[in-house]
């Protein structure tokens, strides 16, 4: 598949305003360049950028408010953060990235694209507590350290959008020896037997 063809099949299965689409091509060619000379996304993953990793993050929308402030835990190379703020113009992505090569090429996203976007440089565990009603992470922690690592924001209300890979429900079997949460689960679009799951109430076990 070429990376047009890739973009149209992206494109054929998703609802994207010209203005939004836009933004996301800013973003992904400012993602070609700088995947050149930093690893931020393996050449094999390259020629379905748009169907698997825009459109795997571009799914998590319709569980966020248009206007919302989210916080995106372990960026990496924008996926969801970036793709969330170029979708969310009302709104604002704070994406929280320890790798220094990792923020510049976020902020040099954010810049060509004008994403209503911010980067936090420092380890999650760390970062302050940046107001948000909706905190996101793809492929950064199993769900008992992820709980650990957004606990601080989901315990003042905010919502967790996780996408989460086949071994789900391992991974929420164990959270619930740590925390105590209301949950539910929802298929992905992206193929396989992925879901998202979406995570309010949160608490430790014991408190």
């Amino acid at each position: 598949m070429t990376g047009q063809d890739d973009r149209a099949a992206f494109l054929a299965a998703n609802d994207v305003s010209r203005e939004t689409l836009d933004r996301l091509g800013q973003v992904i060619a400012t993602l070609d360049v700088w995947r050149q000379k930093s690893n931020l996304i393996g050449p094999k993953e390259w020629p379905q950028i748009w169907t698997r990793h825009v459109g795997d993050s571009w799914q998590l929308l319709d569980h966020i408010a248009q206007t919302a402030r989210v916080v995106d835990l372990g960026s990496g190379a924008g996926f969801p953060g970036l793709i969330i703020a170029a979708a969310r113009p009302s709104g604002h992505v704070t994406m929280v990235e320890s790798v220094g090569k990792k923020c510049a090429f976020l902020r040099a996203a954010i810049d060509a694209a004008g994403l209503p976007a911010s980067v936090h440089q420092g380890r999650v565990e760390a970062a302050p507590l940046i107001s948000a009603e909706f905190v996101t992470a793809r492929a950064f922690a199993p769900m008992p350290e992820l709980l650990d690592y957004a606990a601080p924001w989901l315990r003042k209300g905010a919502v967790g959008v996780f996408p989460k890979g086949e071994r789900w429900k391992e991974e929420l079997t164990a959270a619930r020896q740590r925390w105590n949460f209301a949950y539910e689960a929802i298929q992905s679009r992206s193929g396989g037997s992925g879901v998202i799951l979406i995570v309010r109430e949160v608490s430790r076990r014991h408190d």
